[in-house]
């Protein structure tokens, strides 16, 4: 007999694999970072002897989910700026703290926001990191924060410039282009190899690089294999911006520089015309659908079924916490479903079918990673999460995929597996001391607000809420 290191028995496996199977009464067998086989309950224990053994008796298992995009240092900004426009929004929580922003800042904020994601069935995380202001090397929190945790994550090294556009009322962030490749260059080297983190490259918005810039972020992204990651069309100014200072739309401007192709994520999408949508049809682009945080900004509705006829793949996104105020891709999974049924008074939209492989195999094509993971075959990643129904929230259960797509919440997430290691198992993260990491972000906040002043009002007096006790 083999030995291995975990088998998953007396399971329902939601495959997502190419034929869409559901296996009843399976056990899936883990050896090292791999699924090596799935196969019928009475069968794998003629073949392995194995040193743990989860039974999944009444539960299902997913492949894990993947959030391609979000902000994990904005977990420090939580509850700042509601009730505002995008650009007020950045003005009165981001763009102020942005200076004053340290380590430490980043790396409560990305442990946290890790653990939030793993607790929604979360497995991979695309971060898209532009806290750049106050000192070098705040990406390498994220990645201790990755590497810790125990999530698969993918740094998306962003490079944002805030003094240069007009509408940015607070600290000015002024990386230069050539500080942006070197660093790009470095993090190239560190994270070779690595088992779980890997690199994306994420200018943060048009008016961030300049032309020349544009056609080295694309000899890099071929250069190095890179996914390139950017917001875009989030909100009129986008456009306004480049048709000022180059005669094209947004899209126009990177198209004519190269930057757009099937490597490229556009974020959020919220505000286009058909030009820009005949463009990113023709280059076949990947799309990361950010409904919640939309949502929270009034920025718009993108439009998912309009780009999904144009056959372009669709991942989901939290986007980051101070604009959706949490990272709960179950609650991005449930709106996904809804809004665009109520927009266009078509209850048959984005059935929860569709909307379940927005969140595992085809969020793994947006990432550029759908030979490892985003499905349960073997040969790819272990990542996956055991769905508990039996939670007041899902029952009765009439199918698993229904019931986790309209009813689940994160307390039915009971275990989760990362590249064959357990990271949650029953309800317990068992990577880091969740309590301690809970108090360390109150206090890392709490200060951070405290050195700029940040704070909500109520009838005129700022509200205050320090470390906890």
């Amino acid at each position: 007999m083999q030995t291995v290191d975990l088998i998953v028995k007396n399971a329902t496996i939601v495959t997502m694999n190419q034929e869409l199977q559901i296996l009843e009464d399976y056990a899936m067998v883990i050896k090292g970072s791999q699924i090596k086989s799935i196969q019928p309950n009475e069968r794998v224990f003629e073949l392995y002897e194995c040193r743990k053994v989860i039974d999944a008796q009444d539960q299902f298992v997913f492949p894990g989910f993947i959030n391609t995009h979000t902000h994990l240092f904005q977990n420090s900004l939580k509850g700042l700026g509601r009730d505002k426009l995008l650009f007020d929004w950045l003005d009165s929580s981001v763009r102020k703290a942005l200076c004053e922003i340290k380590f430490e800042n980043v790396y409560d904020a990305a442990v946290a926001g890790c653990i939030e994601n793993i607790r929604s069935g979360v497995t991979t995380v695309l971060d898209f990191m532009y806290a750049h202001g106050s000192q070098t090397g705040l990406d390498d929190a994220v990645v201790q924060a990755f590497d810790e945790t125990g999530i698969r994550g993918i740094l998306g090294r962003a490079h944002t410039k805030t003094g240069d556009f007009p509408k940015c009322n607070a600290c000015a962030v002024n990386e230069t282009e050539d500080m942006f490749f070197a660093d790009v260059e470095r993090l190239v080297t560190e994270l070779k190899g690595h088992a779980r983190i890997t690199l994306a490259l994420a200018p943060s918005i048009i008016w961030d690089m300049g032309e020349p810039g544009y056609h080295q972020l694309r000899r890099y992204a071929d250069h190095y294999g890179l996914r390139i990651s950017m917001h875009l069309d989030e909100s009129r100014e986008d456009d306004e911006y480049a048709l000022q200072q180059y005669g094209v739309n947004a899209v126009e401007l990177l198209d004519r520089n190269g930057v757009l192709g099937e490597d490229f994520i556009g974020v959020h999408l919220v505000q286009l015309d058909e030009k820009s949508l005949d463009i990113l049809q023709k280059r076949r682009i990947k799309v990361s659908h950010n409904p919640v945080s939309n949502m929270v900004l009034a920025s718009g509705v993108a439009p998912i079924p309009e780009l999904m006829k144009r056959g372009l793949v669709i991942g989901l996104g939290t986007d980051g916490a101070a604009s959706n105020d949490n990272q709960n891709m179950l609650e991005v999974i449930k709106t996904a479903a809804i809004l665009h049924k109520c927009v266009h008074r078509d209850a048959t939209l984005l059935p929860a079918i569709e909307i379940l492989k927005m969140a595992t195999c085809d969020g793994a094509k947006v990432v550029g990673r759908e030979s490892e993971i985003g499905s349960l075959e073997p040969g790819k990643k272990a990542d996956f999460f055991l769905f508990n129904p039996k939670n007041i929230a899902c029952v009765p259960v009439a199918d698993p995929i229904t019931s986790l797509v309209y009813s689940a919440n994160p307390g039915c997430i009971d275990t989760v597996v990362i590249d064959g290691q357990l990271v949650m198992e029953r309800g317990e993260i068992k990577t880091l001391d969740e309590e301690s990491l809970i108090r360390n972000l109150q206090e890392s906040a709490y200060q951070l607000r405290e050195r700029v002043g940040l704070g909500n009002q109520l009838n005129g007096q700022r509200i205050v809420v320090g470390p906890f006790k």
